[in-house]
Formats: C-alpha cells, sequence, structure tokens
C-alpha cells in the first residue's frame, strides 16, 4: 500500500507531501492545475516510461509502501518492513532510482513496481482491446503464474532446441561436403605416415644415389682398367720388375724396389674398389622404393603447401579434430531429433493443461464481470469470455488431430466479447464498447480479479470520462465498495463520485506553484459544490453537495 508521496521541483510541484489512506483517496481539483503531473511523477517514481515537462534543476520524488508484499519481500535480499523508494530527475534526462537508500537497476524497479502500483488513464484502459492484456487478466483470475511460469520455461527450452535444430539441418549438405573433403585430406595423411626422421635418411639417401651411380661406373672402369685390361699398370709393372730383375745392379735394384712398392700400393687401390664397388651395388627394388617414398613426402609438402614434414604432421591433426567434431555433430541430430519431439509432446501437454484452465475460468469470470457492470448500469450488457484455439492446417504440430500454433502463452487465444443489449450479437470490444463503457469494463474486472488475489494500488485518472448522472453515481458506489479491498486513489470531475466517502485531496494552483490539501468535512461540501456549479456556486450547489456526500456515507 502506498504510504505517502513527496515530490521537490518537478516543474510547478515544488514542495508537495500526501499522505494516502489506505482505501479510497478522491483528488479533484482546476484543469491544469497539477493532477496529472501528480500521477506522472509516481510514474517516473516507479520507472515507467512517463512525458515530464522539462527541468532546470534536479527534482526528486519518493514514496513510501508498507506493508510490503509477499512478492516483492520474495525479491529483496533482506527482509523489510516498508519500503521507501527515491527517484532523482537530472536536467539532462537521466534518472537514478533508489530503494531503502540503495541504487536499483531499473529492470528490478520494474518488477518490484509490478506489485506496488498500476495506473490507469483513458490510455491505459484502451489496452482492454489487446488480445494478450485479455488473456493476462484471465490468467490472473484463474490464478495460473506457476503453470505458465513452467510451460514459458519449457518453451524457451523448445525455441533454443528448434533454432539448435534447425542450424544443424540446414547445414547438413555444407557439412556432409566437408566431411568428405576431409577424409580424404586425412586418408591421405595418415596412409602417408608421415616422420621428420624417415623424411632426413630419405633426403641423405637420395642425395647419395645421384652420385653412387657415376662413382660406381667410374670405379668400375678404373678397376678393369688397372688391373684386367692388356694394357693394366699392374701387369706393366710385373712384367717390367721381372726384366729388370735380371741385372744386378744396386742402381736398377733401387728402381725394382720402387715398382714393386708402386705395384703393391696399386693392388691395395685395385683391392679397395673392388670392395667399395660391392657396397655401392644396392637392390634396384629397395632404391625405387626409396625414390617413391622420397617423391610421396615432396608431394605431399608441395601440395599442402608445407616448408617441413612437422607442419604436414599438424596439418593432419587439425583436419582430423575437425573431421571427428563433425562426425559427433552428425550422430548428434538423431538423438537431437528425438529430443525436440518428446520437448514438442510435452510442450502441448502443457498448452492444453493451460486452455483446461482458462475455460474452466473464463465462464466465472465472466459471471462476476457482467454481476458487476449491472452494479456499474449496464444492466442490459451481456459479457463473455472465448477461449478459441489457435488453429493452423499447415502446422506440423498437432493437438487432437489438428495443427495448432505454439506461442509463448499456449496455443489458445482469449477475446472479450460483450453485448450492449439482449437481441444483438456477442462482438469485441473494441467494435461495441465506448469510452465509458471501457471503464466500467475496466473496473468491473479489477473487482472480480480482487476476489481472487491481492491487487497493487490503482491509481485512475479520469477513469470517469464519458459518465453522468446514474451512471456516475453508480461507478462511485461501485469503487467505495471495491476499495474495502483495494488501495485507490482517483482522479474525477464528477461530483458523484467526489462525494463518495474516503480521503478527499483538492489540487490548485497560486501563482507558480500546486497546492495540495486534504479536505476537511466542510471543505469537501464547497469543493463538491465547486464541482456542480462552477466557482460562483451558490447555496443550491451546496445544498446539493451535502445531499451528495450524504448519499454516499
Amino acid at each position: 500500500m502506498l504510504q505517502s508521496l513527496r515530490i521537490h521541483n518537478l516543474a510547478f510541484l515544488r514542495a508537495v507531501e500526501i499522505r494516502w489512506e489506505a482505501h479510497l483517496n478522491l483528488i479533484t481539483g482546476e484543469t491544469g492545475a497539477g493532477k496529472s503531473l501528480l500521477i506522472e511523477a509516481l510514474g517516473a517514481l516507479l520507472g515507467f516510461r512517463v512525458e515530464l515537462p522539462p527541468l532546470r534543476e534536479k527534482a526528486i520524488v519518493e514514496a513510501e509502501f508498507a506493508p510490503v508484499p509477499p512478492a516483492v519481500q520474495a525479491l529483496l535480499e533482506e527482509p523489510a518492513e516498508m519500503l521507501w523508494l527515491r527517484c532523482e530527475l537530472l536536467p539532462t534526462g537521466r534518472r537514478r532510482h533508489f530503494l531503502n537508500d540503495s541504487p536499483i537497476s531499473a529492470s528490478t524497479l520494474r518488477e518490484i513496481a509490478y506489485y506496488l502500483v498500476e495506473i490507469h488513464s483513458q490510455h491505459e484502459t484502451q489496452q482492454l482491446f489487446q488480445s494478450g492484456f485479455q488473456r493476462e487478466l484471465l490468467d490472473s483470475y484463474a490464478e495460473l503464474e506457476p503453470e505458465l511460469r513452467a510451460y514459458q520455461a519449457t518453451y524457451r527450452e523448445w525455441k533454443e532446441l528448434q533454432a539448435q535444430l534447425e542450424a544443424l539441418e540446414g547445414r547438413q549438405q555444407a557439412v556432409a561436403q566437408r566431411l568428405e573433403w576431409l577424409t580424404a585430406q586425412v586418408d591421405e595423411l595418415e596412409k602417408a605416415r608421415l616422420s621428420p626422421e624417415e623424411y632426413a635418411q630419405l633426403e641423405g639417401l637420395i642425395r647419395r644415389l645421384e652420385y653412387q651411380e657415376q662413382a660406381a661406373q667410374t670405379l668400375l672402369h678404373w678397376q678393369r682398367y688397372l688391373s684386367e685390361s692388356p694394357q693394366a699398370p699392374l701387369r706393366l709393372l710385373k712384367e717390367a720388375v721381372r726384366a729388370l730383375q735380371r741385372f744386378p745392379l744396386d742402381e736398377i735394384a733401387a728402381i725394382t724396389a720402387h715398382l714393386e712398392s708402386a705395384r703393391s700400393s696399386l693392388q691395395e687401390a685395385t683391392a679397395h674398389m673392388e670392395s667399395l664397388l660391392s657396397h655401392l651395388t644396392l637392390d634396384p627394388y629397395a632404391v625405387e622404393k626409396a625414390r617413391q617414398r622420397y617423391d610421396l613426402y615432396n608431394t605431399l609438402l608441395l601440395k599442402y603447401q608445407a616448408v617441413e614434414v612437422s607442419q604436414l604432421i599438424e596439418l593432419y591433426e587439425k583436419y582430423r579434430t575437425e573431421r571427428e567434431a563433425l562426425q559427433r555433430e552428425v550422430e548428434s541430430l538423431e538423438p537431437l531429433r528425438h529430443q525436440y519431439e518428446a520437448l514438442t509432446g510435452r510442450l502441448l501437454e502443457q498448452a492444453y493443461r493451460l486452455e483446461l484452465a482458462r475455460l474452466g475460468a473464463a465462464q466465472a469470470l465472466a459471471d462476476r464481470v457482467q454481476a458487476y457492470l449491472a452494479e456499474l448500469g449496464l444492466d442490459y450488457a451481456a459479457f463473455h469470455i472465448a477461449v478459441e484455439r489457435l488453429r493452423d492446417p499447415q502446422s506440423p504440430y498437432r493437438w487432437a488431430e489438428e495443427g495448432v500454433q505454439l506461442t509463448p502463452y499456449g496455443f489458445s487465444a482469449v477475446q472479450f466479447l460483450l453485448r450492449t443489449q439482449p437481441d444483438f450479437p456477442f462482438q469485441p470490444l473494441s467494435g461495441v464498447a465506448s469510452g465509458g463503457e471501457l471503464s466500467r469494463i475496466m473496473l468491473a474486472l479489477k473487482a472480480a480479479l480482487a476476489e481472487r488475489i491481492r491487487l497493487p494500488t490503482l491509481v485512475l485518472d479520469e477513469i470517469d470520462t464519458g459518465l453522468s448522472g446514474e451512471g456516475a453515481r453508480r461507478m462511485g458506489e461501485f469503487l467505495a465498495k471495491l476499495a474495502d479491498r483495494v488501495q485507490i486513489i482517483l482522479i474525477t470531475h464528477l461530483p458523484a463520485i467526489a462525494a463518495q466517502r474516503g480521503a478527499h485531496f483538492r489540487v490548485w494552483r497560486e501563482g507558480d506553484l500546486t497546492q495540495i490539501v486534504r479536505l476537511s468535512a466542510s471543505q469537501r461540501v464547497e469543493e463538491i459544490a465547486r464541482l456542480l456549479g462552477g466557482e460562483s456556486a451558490g447555496e443550491a450547489a451546496q445544498a446539493a453537495a451535502r445531499a451528495l456526500l450524504q448519499a454516499a456515507s
């Protein structure tokens, strides 16, 4: 409940302080005196989007609420007996909000404000035309908040899974193509059995093989020439030694010794040649195999634009990891489809339970609203709430053998229908309800809701527009009774409503300042007389004012 409201430096609301009563609070005053600005200031305090006049200096709006609603207590870090809200409005347009002297975010403030104050004006009453608002009212009456919260949690999970599944299915062709390409690369690199050490060995071997053939041919030629040809040096040396040994001369003996030494060295050289030739002569199959293996390495290095074999190995690991991830993605698709189908079934069941609950509450709420409309003077009006399934033959989601649309609120829509005369058909509110009728329907709905749930403070700004005479009297009496269950702050111009039992505040301008005071019994007579007859109201208007007050009390 709103206990008090204080406003400082907001346009002509320079220093306003009001303490509100727990039931009906009536506000009257001259046009342009600041009544609506009072409500706009309260809206700004609660984080609503409102239009305020330009500011020259910082303005402050403060309010106290007590007791604290249980739903708000659940949002607080520590239990509190009273809530003190403050809003600092800066000339730059920026706002700063505080709860019990601690800064509070706008989102948290709006969540709390939902349970504290509900502001209705002629503009807000137009919400009754909106199907979403009508559904919210019915759900509140049916006390469906836990069921709707559970459904919406499932719906969010379902939409996320749907998006994930659509994304996976949408990229299946691309994934299949990528997998095919990756598999070819991984298989090729895996089959190659790459090793930096092997490549280094092959590189050394191939380098030797480049010279080995020429070296072998040359060695063979000279080995044969030195030892086997007719003019072989070994043979010539042997014959020279044999010929010279016939002469026993010391000088010739020295020459013979040199020739023997040369022949011995040449024999060793040719023997070494033979030995080397036996090692240089490789198995042709082994040579061809080494060449092929070396060529494979070089082909892969060129194909994958790698400088070293280690880079090829890193690329192989990268491709293999990507392939495994894509294979897991493909393998997860079928379980994901089963999960999605199961979640869709659960969502449809929850939507059906919501529909059943709405159907059950619709008739009860319509009966209560119609009874209240009779109290408000719409004796011939008939009120009906239609709960209709959102059918769609093309939808893949089926319930009771028919396609349905799944929305964040189920698969059924709510529509309020009104019949203003017995012989008229039921029609949507937008087609038949006038402004005055809308105001009375809104009040009837609030009265019905107040029977079931604890409503926040209702702020009604000229909701009685379009009424007069008997209609105004009935609405006044209705508001007084409704205020027994919920705190109401009401701006009115109608004497029959202003005369109802409750706290009465008058708003007027003195120069550039707005004054607000709570009226005494005698001041109420004068104010209601002014509403009846204008500023120059005489004794007759005052007598009529006293009669209205007497009837209301």
